[in-house]
């Protein structure tokens, strides 16, 4: 009798357990609802410790013969896939074949010198300053996507590179050309591909049979879901035609990724030295700490540690997620163009984290006061000079961003943010602005110290508008534009791709509807004699007017 109490209060006790566990998959279910037999999908599953706890596929992998994904389906993995590659590096070091603090141009001396040496290390955290060939190589007309870039192609564009998009060392950046750059050293010290190293090394010992490179995209690949982006309200294809890779291009499942941050725990490859390595966050020269590490985001979420990266390359989404205090990894790989693979990978680690510690941002903005407390008072009233400090267009220093103050009945406007004004010399919108010095400010945020210099406002005369007209050609881009001035709008011409306008952002700046920034600069004289542009992950591509 005492037995079967005991039985009966034990089975009592796992009844909220069980529950509350048919509750949490019930709500992963829910995030995957609008996946189905009529679109593509995606593969997800969850692991804690040894157990599977939730392994499941939406949607379909090939649309054309309506083929199901599965759980064993093959995705390809994205941005996900550089932590193989930075493995490979550490491999190296670890055998001292190689150390993280060598100058790149020990292994790949067609990288230009620059101002100051670039690291391995700098490669691994995002800190090189290296403009991102891709980037580089859109500004000819050719995207990702749209042509077969190759290493050769990439590391040839990075070989024509004058400059770099911030000293090396001082900014964090990211740019697949660090991680292409690593693909090409360790080949060269190891004295195989990528693909052969990574076998050996990773892949076989580790039982990821499904996972390999795609190091030729027309290679048939048994099980391969097929990419997918919606346009016009119509699904169509959208495969990475290229072979390079390294950066991305690593094709997987769920189960192999498991396998692979089952690493994160056990230490399993390279010992616990190359698990350090692998987890130790990025240091910028000015001692300041950033979050990503080699190949991974090591950062907090829900009150817990999390060692993270999410991918996407064409319509291929990835999200890969261990969080080693509850020893719970997360994956999810999609082949929907539209999937957010870190939205929803977030989505799914609130459900299985279940307990947080805390729900607050890890950086909430703080507004203070002179002596350092909260800002609570009513917001002050600024002089006639003090509005003037602000007010006008302001371009970053380092970076293609441009903000604009305006007035309105003696208050301060950001994108129709309203500024708090905290002292005669500091506003707050969603940052905090100091006014350092004229024509000077510093915003201020958790990532980074961004210093703005007041540009003046778009002159759009006809004799300011028509002294941009001319030919202008690159060697960085390996393209020549035509500029021409239609109807006081200024339009880019790169045949045989159709022209685009530019609209106006301040004086001899402007932008395309893609979000680049044309910057022309002319002489002492007042002479244009260059053009700048700068795109995502690269700044200050340099084309010259052809007399």
């Amino acid at each position: 009798m005492k037995n079967k109490l005991i039985a009966s209060l034990l089975f009592l006790l796992a009844l909220p357990s069980f529950a509350q566990t048919t509750d949490q998959l019930k709500k992963i279910d829910q995030l995957f609802s609008a996946w189905n037999n009529a679109t593509p999908g995606v593969a997800v599953a969850v692991q804690q410790g040894d157990n599977i706890i939730y392994n499941k596929a939406f949607g379909l992998a090939d649309l054309e013969h309506t083929v199901p994904n599965t759980t064993e389906t093959i995705f390809e993995s994205g941005s996900v896939a550089k932590q193989f590659t930075a493995m490979s590096i550490l491999l190296l070091a670890a055998e001292g074949k190689l150390s993280v603090t060598d100058d790149i141009r020990k292994y790949v001396p067609e990288i230009p010198k620059y101002n100051t040496n670039i690291t391995i290390q700098m490669l691994l955290n995002h800190t090189s300053g290296l403009k991102d060939w891709g980037s580089v190589g859109s500004l000819t007309g050719w995207p990702r996507t749209t042509r077969v870039y190759t290493q050769d192609l990439a590391l040839q564009i990075m070989s024509k590179q004058k400059s770099t998009n911030y000293t090396p060392g001082t900014e964090y950046s990211y740019s697949n050309s660090n991680y292409s750059l690593m693909v090409t050293i360790v080949e060269r010290v190891s004295g195989k591909s990528l693909a052969a190293f990574t076998e050996e090394k990773l892949f076989k010992p580790l039982g990821m049979t499904n996972t390999q490179w795609r190091d030729n995209f027309r290679e048939v690949v048994p099980n391969r879901a097929i990419a997918y982006r919606k346009q016009n309200g119509v699904y169509e294809q959208l495969m990475p035609f290229e072979d390079i890779h390294g950066h991305g291009g690593l094709l997987t499942t769920t189960s192999d990724l498991l396998k692979w941050n089952a690493l994160l725990e056990t230490h399993a490859l390279g010992g616990k030295q190359v698990y350090n390595w692998r987890v130790q966050k990025g240091k910028l020269t000015n001692g300041k700490e950033i979050i990503y590490a080699a190949g991974i985001n090591v950062s907090k979420f829900y009150g817990f540690d999390e060692i993270s990266h999410s991918g996407a390359t064409a319509g291929y989404r990835a999200w890969l997620a261990y969080y080693p205090e509850k020893k719970i990894s997360i994956v999810a790989l999609s082949n929907d163009g539209s999937f957010n693979p870190t939205g929803i990978g977030r989505q799914i680690a609130e459900i299985v984290l279940s307990d947080p510690r805390s729900q607050q941002l890890d950086f909430a903005p703080v507004i203070f006061d002179e002596s350092g407390s909260d800002y609570v008072r009513a917001p002050r009233i600024l002089t006639e000079p003090d509005l003037k400090k602000f007010e006008g267009i302001w371009r970053s220093v380092r970076h293609m961003d441009v903000q604009t103050v305006e007035r309105k009945d003696n208050a301060l406007f950001n994108n129709k943010s309203r500024g708090i004004v905290i002292s005669r010399d500091t506003l707050f919108f969603d940052r905090k602005w100091i006014s350092t010095k004229p024509g000077r400010i510093t915003i201020l945020n958790w990532q980074d110290t961004l210093s703005y210099y007041k540009v003046a406002a778009a002159d759009l005369s006809a004799v300011s508008l028509n002294s941009l007209a001319g030919t202008y050609t690159s060697d960085e881009a390996d393209v020549t534009y035509l500029v021409e001035i239609l109807n006081n709008v200024v339009w880019i011409n790169n045949k045989p791709f159709p022209a685009f306008k530019l609209s106006a952002s301040f004086k001899d700046g402007f932008f395309s509807a893609d979000g680049d920034l044309y910057e022309f600069r002319r002489d002492k004289k007042g002479k244009v004699t260059r053009l700048l542009v700068s795109t995502g992950r690269a700044t200050h591509v340099s084309f010259n007017k052809v007399k």
